[in-house]
């Protein structure tokens, strides 16, 4: 299953995509591969101080978003991405798109007109 993607044009970054602190913890996983509650509150900690239930809480609710997976290993559960960074920026922007010409066909279809003759005017004529 593919994470939800819900679109925030005016936040920063992966922001658009997803809570602040659920981004901070993305990015930990994502260069981390897999891990603990416990290693990413010590890594978010590094920066700010979260509580580590905060941090659990969040971790699971990614997991219930579909952006990370849950694996129960002797006492703990490793957290693993379920795609990397780049394959969910491709992959939400796409969603977007689809999203937005799906709601949108006539808005779409200007946008995509205004562009084109935009492209048009903008190019130069090789010596």
């Amino acid at each position: 299953m593919k994470p939800q993607v819900v679109l925030r044009p005016a936040r920063p970054g992966l922001e658009k995509f997803m809570g602040g602190l659920e981004a901070k913890v993305m990015d930990i996983v994502w260069a981390n591969k897999n891990l603990t509650v416990k290693r990413a509150h010590y890594f978010l900690s590094k920066e700010r101080t979260y509580a580590y239930t905060t941090v659990m809480t969040v971790m699971n609710r990614l997991v219930k978003k579909n952006f990370l997976t849950r694996e129960k290993v002797s006492h703990s559960y490793q957290y693993t991405p379920v795609m990397g960074r780049e394959e969910f920026i491709d992959y939400a922007i796409a969603e977007t798109i689809v999203s937005l010409k799906a709601d949108f066909p006539v808005a779409w279809d200007k946008a995509r007109s205004t562009s084109k003759a935009a492209n048009k005017g903008g190019k130069r004529k090789s010596p």
